[in-house]
């Protein structure tokens, strides 16, 4: 075998190279070629157009999405989503390799990467445009780079580190929970060379070098799918600091509004689907061995990583404030799992070398040796997993989202106002409108994001004002939109607008009406969202109860229906309401 021939094989097989070849194939396989949920629509809308995102803005991933926009995907949509998987396949190969660096075997490396990889959240993660893809690279990054095993030594080990922690807050901040590991790697690096001023300078270069993808928010394209635009390094540093969300502290909720065993059971449910349960606790308490009994990695290192675990997992799970049995809620959740499932790759990799270490060594060599026997353990290892995970992603990752916000905008007389709160309208309309280019007629208004002077600027400059004056904000506003003579649809949870003006259900919101005007009769009223009903697409399967963004979806059409049953029975028109209720269940989410 040539020289060439054997580093390929071992890059394939011995390095992980194989199994991320097999996970890109896969993941841009599945990606969607449409938008799943809002923040997915948002990112969707600038890797076509470029733009600044919610804060923290996450500059990094948005220059990874616009470099990677060439790519011939189905839609803009589906472009973003490939150049997430990209990221996906390239923590595979790192991950692979930081496990070896402390101190796992080839195999037990795949084994517990393969789980990783595979898992339900990661593949949905790695398979559309979403932040938390790279997120989990810089940790993979950090985790093989810090380590005793590294490739890396002295000044070079230093500038690594350094710029793989400027890029990770780039990025997405969450990062920050490995710096401890991240730290220990960089005093390692000072350890190894005489140039200590040397490293220290190059580092904190490098770590600036790695903080300006920040100055892309500078000279980013302004439009209705951006959030603002910074002007100055101050927005830019207001930008970094969630400033429009009330500072970097809002993040942290009082203790009143926590669920706190609500979420670290979610999490360990999280954890336990990701690794199958036993491997996961075999993870764990490899991490208090090796505390206990180092080897390879040194105690300071498997105690940081520990620390690093409990910061990422249990103790952030702790301080959430939404209840992860919601779907919507579980499914925001479930995003910040991704940390620790990726420190846990490590002990894991490490528990298995462990537990099954002494009955690998006596099979015989030469069958370990065999490349077909590796290509079939790897290969068939992670198709297995993918099946696992493969339904829930497909139920999950549907069209509905795009469908509904299509089929809301195509419902809408012209120069329709919509006013709400939803995130799938929200960014789903973003990208419905600026990147497809359907019904840009229409104006969406987020409520809450009208307490922004950027926003109210913004929405300004397409007629939607919000006069001055007493009461209500909201009802100023829908005031100011029907005098006007445009026609105003709000969602159900605009209460104060519906406690002031004359409405009636249309499609998945209330049309609102002047003051003055009277609602058409209950008859008409049904005969229109007939109508409505008719025209809607809906291309896939009806979600289940339990489906995340596609049941809400299907919630929403079916809220019309279940409103409309009740005021079609006070009307006496027992007919007309029965067919609303079998609408609802037909449209509805299937048990």
């Amino acid at each position: 075998m040539s020289d060439l021939r054997r580093r390929l094989v071992k890059l394939a097989l011995d390095q992980g190279g194989l199994l991320a070849v097999l996970a890109l194939a896969v993941y841009i396989l599945i990606a969607p070629a449409h938008i799943v949920d809002g923040d997915n629509a948002e990112f969707a809308t600038l890797g076509a157009l470029g733009g600044t995102a919610h804060p923290t803005g996450y500059p990094l991933y948005i220059l990874w999405m616009r470099a990677w926009s060439w790519l011939p995907g189905a839609s803009a949509a589906h472009t973003a989503a490939i150049s997430t998987a990209l990221l996906g396949a390239a923590q595979v190969i790192v991950l692979h390799a930081a496990c070896r660096a402390w101190g796992a075997r080839p195999r037990a490396a795949d084994v517990a990467v393969i789980m990783f990889a595979a898992s339900p959240v990661v593949i949905a993660m790695n398979t559309e445009a979403e932040v938390f893809a790279m997120n989990n690279l810089v940790v993979a990054l950090v985790l093989w780079f810090a380590s005793v095993g590294s490739p890396l030594r002295g000044v070079r080990r230093c500038i690594a580190l350094a710029l793989v922690a400027g890029l990770g807050l780039s990025d997405h901040v969450t990062c920050v929970l490995v710096s401890g590991v991240g730290v220990l790697g960089f005093i390692r690096g000072l350890r190894e060379t005489e140039h200590k001023a040397i490293a220290c300078a190059a580092g904190a270069g490098a770590l600036a070098v790695g903080l300006t993808p920040y100055l892309y928010l500078l000279i980013a394209p302004d439009h209705f799918g951006t959030w603002g635009h910074a002007s100055s390094l101050r927005d830019v540093l207001n930008m970094f600091l969630r400033s429009d969300y009330g500072g970097p502290s809002t993040f942290a909720a009082r203790i009143d509004e926590r669920f706190p065993a609500e979420n670290a059971w979610f999490l360990a449910q999280t954890i336990g689907r990701a690794y199958l349960w036993l491997p996961a606790i075999l993870g764990l308490g490899t991490l208090g061995y090796r505390i206990a009994r180092p080897t390879g990695e040194t105690r300071w290192g498997w105690a940081l990583l520990a620390a690093s675990f409990l910061l990422a997992g249990p103790i952030l799970a702790s301080r959430f404030n939404l209840d992860p049995n919601d779907g919507i809620t579980a499914y925001v959740i479930e995003r910040f799992h991704l940390m620790p499932l990726v420190l846990l790759v490590v002990p894991v990799a490490c528990g298995l070398d462990l537990a099954v270490g002494a009955a690998v060594d006596r099979i015989p060599g030469t069958l370990l040796r065999r490349r077909a026997l590796a290509i079939v353990f790897v290969a068939g290892g992670f198709v297995a997993a993918v099946g696992l995970s493969l339904p829930h992603i497909m139920r999950t990752h549907t069209p509905a989202v795009q469908e509904l916000v299509i089929n809301a905008l195509r419902s809408m007389p012209e120069r329709a106002v919509i006013i709400g709160e939803a995130d799938d309208m929200h960014n789903g309309s973003s990208y419905v409108q600026l990147v497809l280019g359907i019904r840009r007629d229409v104006d969406y208004v987020n409520w809450p994001m009208m307490t922004l002077p950027w926003y109210r600027a913004r929405k300004a400059s397409h007629g939607v004002r919000l006069q001055e004056g007493p009461g209500h904000a909201s009802v100023r506003i829908a005031e100011h939109v029907l005098r006007e003579g445009r026609p105003l649809f709000v969602d159900p949870t605009a209460q104060n607008i519906l406690r002031s003006f004359p409405h009636y259900p249309y499609g998945i919101f209330y049309r609102v009406l002047p003051r003055d005007a009277k609602p058409p009769p209950i008859e008409e009223v049904f005969a229109t969202n007939k109508d409505i009903l008719s025209r809607y697409e809906l291309s896939y399967a009806r979600p289940g109860t339990n489906d995340r963004w596609p049941t809400a979806v299907h919630m929403k059409y079916a809220w019309t229906w279940r409103v409309l049953a009740r005021s079609l029975e006070r009307a006496g028109r027992d007919e007309d309401a029965a067919w609303a209720l079998a609408a609802a269940r037909e449209i509805g989410p299937q048990p």
